[in-house]
């Protein structure tokens, strides 16, 4: 089954909490991180790669872009660094209130891309935060992981989905990734596809880590909860609703990760 980006396993340190899987699905995880790599590096220049597989020893983004996530276990202060819970409410962004000392997706996404771009610090350092870059901005577009309803981005509303028990935040990580029914194969190429149809390339791959939040945390407030039925029972019909705002998420994720290595490692 197709995946999205990866869950946020915060454990009782984080916020967020626990994911909590829909039953008979794999989690959040490995496959959706892969295919959005995958779509970034194969827009990339020869320099940026070459500097990425000097970088990485000769790995692909695509083979760590589950790092992030592999690490939080032993290094469970990183845990807050995928996401940040700006409430659906606010149409400003606030650091101060949502992401102090930088302890967010924001500001961990910046602080590595920082990290990156020093050419003084050691490769091992740099390498690093390549892994992190490249998580992070596809965990920045997963609309849950910056829109917030006071319930633990989604992770608190309990739900049926398409049968199943499960949450909204579940959902969103493995659930609708799976109703598309596209294999990882096919899903790379639905999202290569619509980027070669789009005008607006240029446009899309600019802003910064705070825009692109702010951009997701409005889908969660337009189509995440705004499609939610009060009955909580979610069939094809919530499905057919968010499919759109899903694959843009995953297209905008592609083209600007694409967008910071080549900014970034490219020259």
């Amino acid at each position: 089954m197709p995946q999205f980006l990866l869950a946020l396993l915060a454990g009782l340190l984080v916020p967020h909490g626990p994911v909590v899987p829909v039953p008979g699905l794999a989690p959040w995880g490995a496959a959706s991180h892969r295919i959005i790599a995958r779509v970034a590096e194969s827009r990339l220049s020869k320099p940026a790669l070459a500097e990425i597989s000097r970088l990485l020893g000769g790995q692909t983004i695509a083979d760590v872009a589950t790092w992030a996530d592999q690490i939080k276990g032993e290094r469970s202060a990183t845990g807050p660094w995928h996401y940040v819970d700006i409430p659906i409410t606010d149409t400003t962004y606030d650091s101060l209130r949502w992401c102090a000392n930088g302890n967010c997706v924001i500001g961990a996404l910046d602080g590595q891309l920082a990290i990156l771009s020093d050419k003084s610090r050691p490769d091992s350092v740099r390498a690093e935060a390549l892994k992190f870059v490249v998580h992070f901005t596809e965990d920045i577009h997963q609309p849950l992981h910056a829109g917030d309803r006071g319930d633990r981005g989604g992770n608190d509303v309990k739900l049926t989905f398409l049968g199943r028990q499960s949450n909204l935040h579940s959902v969103w990580d493995t659930g609708l990734p799976a109703a598309l029914k596209r294999t990882d194969d096919e899903l790379v190429a639905d999202i290569e596809q619509q980027i070669a149809r789009r005008a607006d390339l240029a446009k899309l791959a600019l802003g910064s880590p705070r825009d692109w939040a702010m951009q997701s945390h409005d889908v969660s407030r337009d189509v995440v909860y705004r499609f939610l039925p009060q009955s909580l029972e979610l069939d094809q019909g919530y499905v057919d609703a968010c499919r759109g705002a899903l694959m843009e998420q995953l297209v905008r994720a592609s083209v600007r990760l694409t967008a910071v290595l080549e900014r970034t490692l490219g020259h």
